[in-house]
Parts: structure tokens; sequence; C-alpha cells
């Protein structure tokens, strides 16, 4: 236990804003897990339910986009209140929409009037939650890995526990208390001056993106396979027949008790977590779905969908934490990697729900269709376990460069060079400081960033910093280059 210590927060600001994503996470429960908050006025039939995930997945889909395509550089304090408030004024906006059609549809017998404006507002409310998400996420830079990991599981842990003491309430109190959990955890955001000058000190250049997505391609892909199939998983398994309570109660301890795993199992661990391995458990858990859906159907409070969803979580949680730890790791700015990821997480979970959508009619228990879809997706999901686990690069937070680059380093050193003489020969040759031939040492034996800043103790900004300097005296862009330089010997500069 003594070694989940977030001793990386240096200001107290930062514990208020990542405090702040158990806020979020609680509204994230009642808004997104569960039909909770949406029944709290009227009981909602299928179809508007429907449409309200889809309105909020595609705002929440537009504000990753924005976040993507738009990233702000600038470091003034000024930009990061005006972020601040552009969310509040949409969040705020979403929330009145939302209410006010959930409160005329109590007053009118045709509760497809107020679903435009139902879906206007979600739409809204979806592009602030994305922008919030965002921005709490972006604090874990500060964090090292295992920290990180540890602070999501624990927020999530409280965040399940504290959403089922809110299943008591009254139900007209849902959607206010929702609305209340939202801006409480924009409102920490409000105690981080730091965001703007962390991201400006991130390299905006296209090696950078380049070397980012060589590392996240894969996670990325498996989380998409598993958003679909959540997705899908929502609409065909007759959740709709089943009793709020009992949805409730299947999920949150489904979820209490693979939080729970995940913490227990870091918490025995001496050392870094192994993603990798974490992820593996993602696609199993979410094939038991798809080979208990003929059988169990909607029984046992949706089971079935708790486990499918389960799976994305879980990958989603770890594609979070390799998200944050490559733009660490690279100097890749944050808040577009998470919003890509983000986009291909959730642009996913909607398509499989549209699917699931328009064939729902067709599908119900005991039928060849439902046999059919469970059989291919298990199958799906075999196929992608060995497309992304077919060798251990994924395991590490290595991109496959490095590996071939260390692989070929090792050979040159069969040859009879070592790995200090060839640094030192280019350290002589092109000028480096002291600093910098320490540097490249360690950066040739295909240690990361983080791990220089480790062995040399000195700050991470402190060694890309060096890392620059370094790339402009040997005029080269990746550390791929820089590697390859090493292996085959001294060259000439390069301009």
């Amino acid at each position: 236990m003594g070694s989940f210590r977030l001793a990386k927060i240096n200001r107290l600001s930062d514990g208020f804003a990542l405090a702040g994503y158990t806020l979020y996470s609680v509204y994230a429960c009642m808004l997104f897990h569960s039909p909770t908050a949406i029944s709290s006025f009227t009981p909602f039939g299928e179809i508007s339910t429907f449409w309200f995930l889809i309105a909020l997945l595609t705002g929440r889909v537009c504000g990753y986009v924005f976040y993507s395509l738009f990233p702000s550089r600038r470091a003034a304090p000024r930009h990061a209140q005006m972020a601040l408030l552009v969310i509040s004024v949409l969040a705020l906006l979403g929330f009145v929409v939302v209410g006010m059609a959930l409160s005329f549809s109590s007053m009118v017998f045709d509760v497809a009037k107020t679903l435009p404006w139902l879906c206007v507002g979600a739409f809204v409310l979806g592009g602030a939650d994305a922008a919030l998400v965002v921005g709490l996420l972006g604090r874990l830079v500060a964090f090292g890995l295992r920290n990180s990991y540890l602070f999501l599981v624990v927020s999530n842990i409280v965040a399940v526990l504290a959403y089922y003491v809110l299943t008591f309430l009254p139900r007209f109190l849902s959607f206010p208390v929702a609305a209340l959990f939202f801006f409480l955890a924009l409102a920490s955001l409000l105690c981080d001056r730091g965001t703007a000058t962390d991201q400006s000190k991130s390299e905006y250049s296209a090696p950078c993106f380049r070397g980012a997505f060589s590392r996240l391609w894969r996670p990325m892909l498996g989380v998409s396979t598993l958003g679909f199939m959540a997705g899908l998983m929502l609409q065909i398994s007759g959740r709709e027949e089943i009793a709020l309570e009992a949805f409730q109660q299947s999920s949150v301890f489904s979820s209490l008790l693979l939080y729970v795993v995940l913490l227990v199992v870091a918490l025995a661990l001496p050392k870094n977590v192994d993603l990798g391995r974490i992820y593996q458990a993602s696609i199993p858990i979410s094939a038991v779905s798809f080979l208990l859906l003929p059988l169990v159907w909607n029984s046992a409070g949706g089971i079935v969908n708790s486990f499918a969803n389960l799976g994305f979580m879980l990958a989603l949680l770890v594609l979070t934490c390799l998200v944050v730890e490559v733009a660490r790791d690279t100097g890749a700015p944050v808040f577009p990697l998470l919003g890509i990821a983000y986009v291909v997480a959730y642009l996913s979970q909607w398509g499989g729900m549209i699917v699931g959508f328009r064939n729902a009619s067709s599908i119900g228990r005991g039928t060849l269709t439902l046999t059919a879809i469970a059989l291919v997706s298990v199958y799906l999901l075999t196929v992608l376990s060995l497309a992304l686990f077919k060798d251990k690069g994924f395991r590490g937070f290595e991109t496959e460069s490095v590996v071939r680059g260390r692989d070929h380093f090792h050979s040159a050193r069969a040859e009879g060079a070592s790995c200090g003489e060839r640094c030192d020969e280019i350290a002589e040759a092109h000028g480096f400081t002291e600093r910098e031939r320490e540097i490249v040492r360690y950066l040739g034996q295909g240690n990361t960033i983080h791990a220089v800043s480790e062995r040399l103790y000195i700050s991470e900004s402190t060694v890309k910093y060096h890392v620059k300097s370094i790339y402009q005296k040997l005029g080269i862009h990746t550390r791929q280059e820089l590697i390859d330089m090493i292996a085959q010997g001294v060259e000439e500069p390069r301009g």
C-alpha cells in the first residue's frame, strides 16, 4: 500500500484538478452508463433513450475532434480561463435544454415532440463533456505511469460507490445531482493554472506525432473494436426490458469488482503495471458477454451487457494511461492525442449502437440470428487478440523502431564497439556538452525520456530540452535516426 503515493503532485491545485475526475466519473455513471438521469422525470421509451445517447456520443465525438484539430499552444492564463468559461456556458445550456425537455415530456402525451430538444441539449452537453474530460486527464502528464493508473482505478472505485449510493435518491433528484457533479468537476479545473503552460511546451511536429501513433495504433484498434461490440450489445441484449434497479445493480457490482481486481493486481506488483497484460484481459471479458448472449439474453440484470461494457471500459482505461505516458515520453501534446484516442473509441461505440438499433427488431432470444452474431463476434475478438499480441511490442512503451534499433545496436556491439564508445565518438565529433553526452548514452541504450530523467535525477522538461539540442547538432529529428547513427558509427553533420 505504501507504494500508492502521488508523489509527483507538486501543487495542491493539481490535486484538486485530478480529484475532479472522480466527481466527473460519478456524473458519467449517471448519464452514460445507465438511463438513471433521464429516467428522473418520466419513463422514457427505447427510442427516446437511444437517440438521447446517440446525441450525447455525437457531441462527445465532435468535441474530441475539435481538440484534435485545433489544439491551443498558447500559454497565457486568460486563454485557459476563456476555455473554462466556454465549457461552463455550453454545459449550462445543455443541462437547461435537457432538463426542460424532460420536464415538458411529462406534460405532453407525445414524447416525440420534445425529443428534438432533448437531442439538441444532449449534443451540446456532450461537447462540454469532451472538453472537461480532456482537461482533467491532461493533468496526468505530471504523474508517473503507475500513479496515473492507480489514480484512475481508485477514482473509478470511489465514483462507482458514490453512484450506488445516489441510486437510492428520489428519481426527480437524479438529473440535478448529475449536473451538480459535472460543475463540481469543472470547478476543480479553476484551481490549476498550469495547463496552458504545459501544453505550450509540447512539440508540434510531424516526426513527434508519427512516433506517438506508432505506439498507439494497435491499442486504438483494440479499443475501437471493443467499443463497437459494447455499443452493439447495448442495443441487441434486450436492455429495455430490464428493470432500472436491476440494471443499476448489475452495472455497479460488475464495475466495482473489475476495478477492485485491477487495484489489487497493481498494489501487488512492486514495479510498473504491465498494461499489455491488463489490456489482454479486456478481450476475453467482452467475448464472455457474447458467449452468454444466446443463453442468458437479458436475464440476471443484463449481465451480458455489463460484461461487454466492462471490456470496453478496461481497454479505454489502459489506452488513457498509454496516451498520457506516450505524450510524457515523446513530448507530443497530450490534448490532441487524448482527443484522437477518444474519437476512435466513442465513434466506434456510436457505430455499434446504430447497427444494433437498426437490427434489434429481428433479434430475439433463441433466434438463429442471435447465435450467429454471438459466434461471429467471438471469432472477431479472437482474431483481434492474435493481431494485437502477436509479439511483445505492445506490452512495453517502446516503438517497434526503437526495438529494431536496439537489436541493430547489439549487432554492432558484437563487432567489438560498445555503446559508450559509439556515443563518445558522436559526442566528441559534434561538440556535445557533458550533460548531452550522458543523455545520448541512455537514449542509445533504448531508454525513454522518463527513464533518463529518473536515472539522472533531472526533470523531463530538462531532458527534452537537451534532446532537442542533441537533435539540432546532429541534424536529425527522431530517436530512430539517433539509434541508427550510434549503430553505424560517427556520421558527418547533415547541415
